[in-house]
């Protein structure tokens, strides 16, 4: 495999080990609380990631039918528990593996499009698939960051998540 296939699913993985102790340290209040109803909760944050990938990567890539409700995922309100959360998280990225360790060097210059259902809001658009796998993991890096800071802001105790102090 590629080197920066191996990288991109490195990082995905380090993203997803992140949100797994964030998870692990949240009631099932706290993971679908949101700090104003114009924001996002981490729950909502999970599915959006989950979707998301599998878009990208398993549906626009490993060409599997595009099976996404992208609103229902910021609509969702309580409706899964951590562990069906970390469930639907880990089943994606093991698609996406699947999917990503197929891949040749030839493979970073194919364009794929990466379709919306008409009405969605988002016209379907092209990229690469090095342009889409970069993205993607950019995007799951974004909201990984966002669900690591509100753990910390919701959690019982003031134990640092990462290695680091921040």
């Amino acid at each position: 495999m590629h080197q920066f296939y191996k990288q991109t699913l490195q990082l995905l993985d380090t993203e997803l080990d992140r949100i797994h102790v964030a998870l692990d340290r949240l009631s099932h209040e706290r993971i679908w609380k949101k700090g104003r109803e114009s924001t996002n909760s981490i729950g909502n944050l999970c599915l959006h990631l989950a979707g998301n990938e599998y878009q990208n990567v398993v549906s626009a890539i490993g060409n599997k039918p595009f099976v996404r409700e992208r609103s229902a995922e910021f609509l969702a309100m309580g409706s899964y528990t951590s562990a069906q959360l970390r469930e639907r998280l880990f089943d994606v990225r093991a698609q996406s593996r699947q999917v990503i360790e197929k891949l040749t060097e030839e493979d970073f210059h194919r364009e794929v499009t990466i379709a919306y259902p008409p009405g969605a809001g988002i016209a379907s658009y092209q990229k690469t698939i090095m342009e889409l796998l970069y993205h993607t993991a950019s995007h799951y890096s974004y909201h990984t960051g966002q669900i690591v800071y509100m753990t910390r802001i919701l959690q019982e105790g003031d134990e640092h998540l990462l290695r680091w102090k921040h």
